[in-house]
């Protein structure tokens, strides 16, 4: 089966008529509609039915999409990888995770990374959302994120690297920051501020309270930006759930006091996610070596 009929394929399902999968595609729509056909002989069942709107995929066509999908997933990469070695580059990869891993863990592995194959071009993303779906679909050579139990399971395999905690942060001369343990009825009349008021962070925060029969305090101020929830922090008597990762640098300079509250809930795996039974490109596997050293070098200095 050509991989191109599949991939012709996809794209009426996704543009939803031949109009604009041709155009999308910068073929002909004669050429678009003889694929197709072409396709449907060769499995011997109708792929489309068609509308007034348009083409509406049939039973057959939707079965079909994850397999196509993963086909030309694999085939691009293939792709990629003779093109590299014909032209005697390394092409492009892509890593992803959000904000705060890419920003504290990524920078020390990119230029180790760049230094040992300077002709590989590396893009960056950092977001919070989909992450893992948009990784089975291809668009990330790899995932490095919190290890969080509602990550997919099928398609996807994990490798931990280290654990982060989520800690109390404060301003150095906070009532509490001597204390070296704290209670949940200790925290239930402190000043919170909460970066969400829907994230992983939070909900287990929660239970972290329900657990000994108390209610989430209520926070008298919420901001989604990590910088505005730090500084708020360190100028006032206001203290905050984060992740460590995210503070250790103001807590190195005296700015901030962290206190790790005793829980498993406060835990975060932190790993590399990718996709299962597909092999690794030599600089994907640079990037995960290098990953690791580094992760390794901070535990070990974190423990001197």
């Amino acid at each position: 089966m050509d991989v191109r009929h599949l991939r012709n394929m996809l794209a009426v399902i996704e543009e939803g008529s031949l109009g604009k999968a041709a155009r999308h595609l910068n073929i002909s729509q004669p050429a678009l509609t003889k694929s197709i056909q072409r396709l449907e002989q060769h499995l011997g069942v109708r792929l489309f039915d068609r509308e007034i709107r348009g083409m509406k995929p049939t039973f057959y066509a939707e079965s079909l999409r994850g397999y196509a999908k993963a086909a030309c997933i694999g085939m691009a990469e293939a792709e990629r990888q003779i093109a590299a070695l014909r032209s005697g580059t390394e092409g492009t990869i892509t890593i992803a995770g959000p904000p705060l891993i890419m920003t504290e863990l990524l920078p020390q592995v990119l230029v180790r990374l760049l230094q040992e194959r300077p002709k590989l071009q590396v893009r960056v993303v950092a977001q919070d959302k989909d992450l893992f779906t948009e990784l089975l679909e291809g668009k990330f050579s790899l995932v490095v994120a919190m290890l969080y139990n509602e990550m997919p399971m099928q398609g996807l395999v994990k490798q931990w690297l280290f654990d982060d905690r989520l800690v109390l942060a404060m301003r150095p001369d906070h009532p509490f920051a001597k204390r070296r343990k704290v209670k949940p009825g200790d925290l239930l009349d402190q000043n919170w501020i909460f970066a969400d008021s829907d994230n992983w962070s939070q909900r287990r925060l929660k239970l972290y309270f329900e657990q000994s029969g108390l209610t989430l305090p209520r926070a008298r101020v919420e901001s989604r930006d990590p910088e505005v929830m730090k500084s708020i922090i360190m100028i006032s008597d206001h203290i905050g759930m984060t992740a460590r990762l995210g503070v250790e640098k103001e807590v190195s300079k005296g700015f901030l006091k962290c206190i790790e509250i005793d829980s498993p809930l406060m835990l975060r795996p932190i790993g590399i996610v990718r996709r299962e039974n597909e092999p690794m490109s030599p600089a994907v596997k640079s990037v995960v070596r290098l990953i690791e050293a580094v992760c390794k070098a901070s535990r070990n200095a974190a423990r001197r």
